[in-house]
């Protein structure tokens, strides 16, 4: 029997920045081992596997003033690419700022259309934390390697449009020596990325129970032995001390290359007071030069619009 689509749903989250929120598909088919946010919205969809949202609310969609993409999905993983370019061709004429984060491959015409309303991208964030691809591929089988990804990091940037690279998760012990996270600013800065965001890795229910059936990450799983407040719940990770010395770093080596540095602060809610960095994995600088609050934007309004002609 073939699963019912869920519907294109639009929502509000206050986890993510107090932002809008759009999934094009309910789970995900590049099937990161770490990711928890994906068995989450498949088994809430009452889905088997990942698949596709139906698209047809999608012509009465409201037009948020800003929205991200994707928070328990990939929006360009393959069966969504179609899909997040039929959104975008819908909000962005009607005025709406989006943000982008993937680990997949842009395709061409989404760029031009992303560039057509480039002062209304307030980032693209770019999905890659270890420059090994035997690590990829077996913590992120269904992926695209390094190289690929590093190039959408580029194609991006020579759109005009704002882009970071976004170290999610590092992998304790596996990810975070000196000279890897500097080869990762270096490719990120070569590129002509604007800025890093990262976080550290953090562990909770079945994403938890499958990195324990995966050798690669048995060191890091060991080195979760705190348990971190996040926004919504607490999941393990690792200790506080470690987290800000491992973001100090990257914040130096950011700004020693004329970048921002960034980490989620949701993902622990403890960073927000104890680091000496930004705590808002969204591009601030984008969000100040629009002359609101540099941390998180007020709710932003929902305001349904009549459907009409949006190009091609």
């Amino acid at each position: 029997m073939v699963a019912r689509r869920p519907p294109l749903t639009l929502a509000f989250e206050p986890r993510f920045c107090a932002n809008h929120v759009v999934d094009l598909t309910a789970g995900c088919t590049f099937g990161c081992l770490y990711c928890p946010f994906a068995d989450v919205r498949a088994r809430a969809t009452g889905v088997p596997a990942p698949l596709a949202v139906d698209m047809q609310p999608l012509p009465g969609l409201p037009a948020p003033a800003t929205v991200m993409l994707s928070p328990a999905s990939d929006p360009f993983a393959p069966q969504a690419a179609a899909r997040t370019h039929a959104l975008l061709a819908h909000l962005l004429p009607r005025g709406t700022v989006v943000g982008l984060l993937t680990k997949g491959t842009i395709p061409r015409r989404t760029l031009d259309l992303l560039a057509a309303y480039a002062p209304q991208v307030e980032g693209v964030g770019i999905g890659l934390t270890s420059l090994d691809d035997a690590r990829n591929r077996r913590l992120e089988p269904g992926c695209p390697p390094a190289r690929a990804r590093l190039e959408t990091l580029a194609r991006v940037v020579r759109r005009g449009l704002p882009c970071a690279l976004r170290l999610d998760p590092i992998f304790p012990d596996l990810d975070d020596a000196d000279d890897a996270l500097a080869a990762l600013v270096d490719a990120a800065a070569a590129r002509g990325a604007t800025g890093v965001t990262a976080t550290y890795l953090f562990a909770f229910g079945r994403a938890r129970r499958r990195l324990r059936h995966e050798p690669l990450a048995a060191a890091s799983l060991a080195c979760l032995i705190e348990r971190a407040p996040m926004e919504g719940g607490v999941a393990f990770s690792v200790p506080l001390a470690r987290k800000l010395a491992t973001y100090a770093r990257l914040a130096a080596l950011c700004a020693a290359r004329g970048m921002r540095f960034s980490t989620c602060g949701c993902k622990d809610l403890r960073v927000r007071d104890a680091g000496d960095f930004v705590t808002r994995c969204r591009n601030t600088e984008y969000l100040a030069a629009a002359t609101r609050n540099a941390g998180c934007p007020a709710p932003a309004r929902v305001t349904p619009v009549a459907p009409t002609a949006v190009p091609r």
